[in-house]
């Protein structure tokens, strides 16, 4: 059962590097005249996105970054317990 919870927490830690990743993944898709993501459907030059593009990605960025280090910190306390346990 360790084993599982360890690999949960490799799985957690990977997600929560993954998150903290994108807005540096848009800007730099944004710089190559890209769509940013579906920030700037047509690219940087003729971008006309609504106001909420921005504050709607960094919303759901926030969340799963919480949400994945809630799980981090539970996973923790569950591996801790488990090897006092041994």
């Amino acid at each position: 059962m360790l084993i599982v919870f360890r690999i949960l927490l490799g799985v957690l830690i990977a997600v929560a590097v993954a998150t903290a990743l994108v807005p540096m993944l848009v800007i730099a898709d944004l710089a190559g005249g890209g769509p940013g993501w579906g920030l700037c459907p047509e690219g940087i030059g003729t971008c006309s996105s609504s106001y909420f593009a921005g504050p709607e990605l960094l919303a759901v960025l926030l969340v799963v970054l919480f949400a994945t280090l809630a799980g981090i910190a539970v996973c923790t306390r569950w591996i801790r317990r488990l090897e006092k346990a041994q």
